[in-house]
């Protein structure tokens, strides 16, 4: 089988890679616009797409040269640009390949929107991976065969090298002993930062608590929650920060209390470096984190079930370990690379057949 992957995740692209290598049931090419080298891919069959909407006649020209020239059987498409380009390119081609889409966010797709006509709600698409059942649900609700819905996982990776815990706090002016509650987050209302913000000025009687917030802000609440006078001194907002995921070693609770969500990558980046984990119920964060597990699930909108579950893991150091390790275990079982590599791999397999 032919595959040509547009968009993959790298550490998903370069598990496949090394699967087309080692086998010959595979071939595979990756368009990307980033530099192969940088994401560890190699420059053999890489192709470079870029595109800036989902109707790029630029992009659809290119990917159309593409397809015809490798006479791929699947065409993985990651984003919703790639996605629509992918859908229009084939139209008139008297070899059609079979089209695989990713779908990572709970927003319905409708017929009234015309730009989920040529990607999530295209007839051309054969099977959308999905990635978490709340985000299945969604495509469900939309009119999308369930036999057309694979859940998948996001993959992530193992976090490269960073500084040590104790030199993370050190660097952000944070002592040892401190209880740091974090998270890692674009600060949209949707990401429910304030509803975090709100549990931290709850809990601002913990004398050690201490608070790291990174991504750029742009939530007008938030902006106004930070200074309130009862965190003064407890919080570091970092603002947009390259290689935020290097931070989580340094937090002892990683924190994400979205309002709305498919699943988040910062919190699988958080769980495969054993922090131990608390989420709102919202998509797809519950199905990764069991309740008492893995990490404390609380009701979305209910800064006071947060706050509760701040107080009752600051009192029980013990716990935070044994749920950071199940955490830590649990993320390497669904969404390591070559767990979520085998899965796409047998996707692809099904459909060559």
């Amino acid at each position: 089988m032919r595959v040509l992957a547009i968009n993959a995740p790298a550490a998903l692209a370069r598990d496949l890679q090394q699967r087309a290598n080692t086998t010959d049931e595979m071939k595979l090419w990756i368009a990307d616009a980033r530099n192969p080298l940088s994401s560890g891919l190699g420059h053999d069959q890489f192709v470079a797409f870029s595109s800036r909407r989902k109707v790029d006649l630029r992009a659809i020209s290119t990917l159309r040269k593409t397809i015809r020239n490798f006479q791929p059987d699947i065409v993985h498409s990651f984003l919703p640009r790639a996605l629509s380009q992918t859908v229009l390119a084939t139209i008139g081609m008297r070899k059609r390949p079979t089209i695989v889409s990713f779908y990572g966010i709970t927003r319905v797709p409708s017929w009234r929107e015309p730009a989920d006509w040529i990607t999530y709600l295209s007839p051309r698409v054969s099977v959308h991976t999905c990635e978490s059942i709340a985000v299945k649900n969604a495509l469900m609700k939309g009119g999308v065969n369930e036999s057309k819905c694979e859940v998948i996982y996001n993959c992530v990776e193992e976090v490269g090298p960073s500084l040590s815990r104790q030199e993370l706090r050190a660097k952000f002016g944070i002592s040892a002993d401190a209880f740091v509650v974090g998270t890692v987050a674009t600060i949209r209302p949707v990401k429910g930062i304030d509803i975090m913000l709100r549990a931290l000025i709850e809990c601002s009687d913990i004398p050690n608590l201490v608070a790291i917030i990174a991504g750029p802000m742009e939530d007008p609440a938030c902006a106004a929650l930070v200074n309130d006078p009862r965190l003064q001194g407890r919080l570091r907002m970092l603002g947009y920060t390259n290689n935020a995921a290097t931070l989580m070693k340094g937090m002892d609770l990683f924190v994400m209390p979205s309002r709305k969500e498919g699943l988040c990558r910062a919190l699988l980046e958080a769980m495969g470096q054993g922090v131990c984990p608390i989420v709102s119920d919202a998509g797809g964060m519950k199905e990764v984190v069991r309740n008492g597990i893995d990490g404390i699930v609380f009701p979305s909108e209910d800064s006071v079930a947060l706050a509760a579950a701040v107080r009752r893991l600051h009192a029980a150091p013990r716990q935070i370990s044994t749920l950071g390790e199940s955490a830590l275990k649990r993320v390497q079982s669904m969404c390591s690379p070559q767990v979520v590599g085998e899965r796409v791999f047998k996707i692809y397999q099904r459909l060559a057949a």
